[in-house]
């Protein structure tokens, strides 16, 4: 046999190929310069290979035939194996013409994110007059959509509707937003229970039910929309080259934040007077203020119309197999590891002494303007943080990210909480100071986990990875807040405020930063170090049966908590349990 031939035969049994030599250069090439990281803004389209070029075979079951010629690269750009984009088609400028709609639509998104929940407290809790039990099953029914995000992500997915798999449900989202709100808007409107001082409607309360229904609706097409975004945003985020991934997300990232900035704007100056909590002498009518939403909600709908998305080859997708499918996906290592890992990070996160709100409003404002302006500051800081991202972080090291990260939030922030808890705050303005500079490296640690999903999603999956992941990061917030209500303290307690119930609240929050720092530590080496280690353990990662099953296990029992949890909320005999987010009955 001659040398030349041997070079390309492969061992008689080993019929996998992992990573080809092209692939193995991409991981030892060089850390590019400076220059060229400001530079990598390609001009030319930046596509995937052929799916029939070595290069490009990054996982296969069959080696490829050394007696064929490669294919040539894809006719639309200038062959990006070398760039790393995971799908062709090439980066996508969201400020163009094309695209702007869809820039808009995560405007939008991120307006009613913003808007809803600020509304919650001052409509229910002030305007209608729900008690105490009430106002909590209402919060936990507006969140309750969060719970049942991957049922849509698979549907977007799977269940494409004229060949389309975005659009449809973009829709149907925005559509029932706009309904329900026109709902509200149009139906005799509700009389406060209190108006200046004086008690005029002692049955504000019992309106409450024709309030949440539609709410509750309106969150679960909000979800809609979100899963149906972020499975495009997927699918154009693999489309920019290996430099330059996360851009798209990054943008994403800002303008939804910005749109949720000024949904928490909105209702925090139109929902100011007495009637809600406030300090204003008027404003906005419950009429006027979801007409505002309305024209929100449509513009949706207009915007969905300019989005541009390619259709599928068919409509038809077999149930059970895409199920098979999406198994095979969570049985991947490095996903079942994001998944913990982002559990974790989000219940840490959330953990906090139980008594914060409580306390917050003694120390700080108990109008809901203040409240919702601090709301407001935090995302702000989110939005540097995605631009911080955007402008100078796109391929660093995620690790290196969230440890510091974390640093920063534990020395910005501990000193302050700390001198608020024993009343030494010299000024509101050092706190509010405190809460914008903590959120940005908080959100830095948040987003983290979310670019790292980009990474490991696989072409024809986007949302479902996105929304299956995400969904089970969300778990761990409801289960800190009930961990954080166990330990809490009566209202009563805080609020008499004495040395004895100062230190008991310190103390308590020294512990949850213990337990944060141990935590987030501990579970670190579960994310990848950057890009190409994501790709790494992606591709030669053995998939493993029985951690995801536990991991199955444990979601579903922390699901089933959640929503045991919510319903308690609702009925009244049962709403003052600690676990159902009351204080405790007596």
């Amino acid at each position: 046999m001659h040398h030349g031939q041997c070079d390309h035969v492969a061992p008689p049994r080993q019929n996998i190929v992992l990573l080809e030599d092209p692939d193995l250069f991409a991981y030892n090439e060089p850390e590019p310069t400076q220059f060229a990281r400001n530079t990598s803004r390609y001009t030319s389209a930046t596509t995937s290979s052929h799916p029939s070029q070595p290069s490009s075979q990054y996982y296969q079951n069959l080696t490829p035939d050394p007696s064929k010629p490669p294919a040539p690269p894809s006719s639309v750009g200038t062959g990006a194996s070398g760039y790393g984009a995971f799908r062709a088609g090439g980066p996508v400028n969201l400020f163009s013409r094309t695209y702007i709609s869809f820039l808009i639509n995560w405007l939008l998104i991120g307006f009613f994110n913003g808007a809803m929940p600020a509304l919650t407290y001052p409509l229910f809790q002030v305007y209608l007059h729900l008690q105490a039990y009430q106002g909590n099953a209402v919060l936990a029914l507006i969140d309750f959509a969060w719970n049942f995000k991957f049922i849509f992500s698979f549907l977007t997915d799977c269940v494409p509707m004229n060949r389309y798999r975005r659009k449809p449900y973009l829709y149907i989202g925005w559509f029932v937003l706009t309904a329900c709100l026109m709902g509200f808007t149009f139906r005799p409107q509700v009389e406060p229970y209190m108006r200046d001082g004086v008690v005029v409607n002692n049955d504000a309360e019992w309106q409450g039910p024709r309030h949440v229904i539609p709410l509750i609706v309106m969150s679960f097409a909000r979800i809609l929309v979100i899963v149906a975004s972020e499975g495009m945003m997927v699918e154009f985020a693999h489309r920019e080259g290996a430099m330059d991934r996360g851009e798209t997300q990054a943008i994403i990232m800002m303008a939804r934040g910005v749109g949720q900035v000024l949904g928490i704007l909105l209702v925090a100056f139109g929902a100011n007077s007495e009637e809600f909590g406030g300090t204003f002498n008027s404003s906005l009518s419950l009429r006027a203020m979801f007409g505002i939403w309305i024209a929100f909600a449509f513009l949706g709908l207009v915007t969905t119309r300019f989005i541009p998305e390619d259709q599928v080859p068919s409509s038809s997708q077999p149930f059970t197999s895409q199920l098979h499918r999406v198994w095979r996906m969570v049985q991947q290592r490095v996903v079942w590891q994001v998944m913990v890992l982002g559990f974790f990070l989000n219940a840490v996160l959330t953990l906090n002494y139980g008594e914060k709100n409580t306390l917050y409003q003694m120390r700080l404002t108990e109008h809901t303007l203040g409240l919702n302006i601090l709301d407001a500051i935090k995302v702000v800081g989110s939005v540097i943080a995605a631009f911080v991202i955007y402008r100078f972080m796109l391929n660093a090291n995620w690790r290196k990210i969230v440890v510091w990260s974390l640093v920063a939030v534990t020395v910005v922030g501990t000193p302050i909480d700390s001198i608020t808890i024993f009343d030494a705050l010299p000024s509101v303005a050092l706190f509010y100071i405190k809460d914008f500079l903590v959120s940005i490296p908080t959100a830095l640690i948040v987003f983290m986990r979310e670019f790292v999903i980009v990474e490991i999603t696989s072409p024809g999956y986007e949302a479902v990875t996105f929304g299956f992941i995400t969904t089970v990061h969300y778990l761990g917030k409801p289960l800190a807040m009930m961990v954080t209500n166990l330990f809490a303290m009566d209202r009563q307690e805080v609020q008499n405020d004495t040395s004895e119930v100062r230190w008991h609240l310190a103390v308590e929050l020294w512990i949850v930063i213990a337990v944060r720092l141990v935590v987030i530590l501990a579970v670190m080496k579960l994310l990848p170090r950057d890009k190409r280690h994501a790709l790494e353990r992606k591709l030669l990662g053995n998939p493993n049966m029985v951690v995801p099953i536990l991991i199955f296990l444990c979601v579903v029992a922390v699901f089933c908590a959640v929503v045991s949890s919510s319903f308690l909320a609702v009925i009244k005999n049962t709403s003052c349990l600690k676990f159902a987010g009351g204080s405790g009955c007596t």
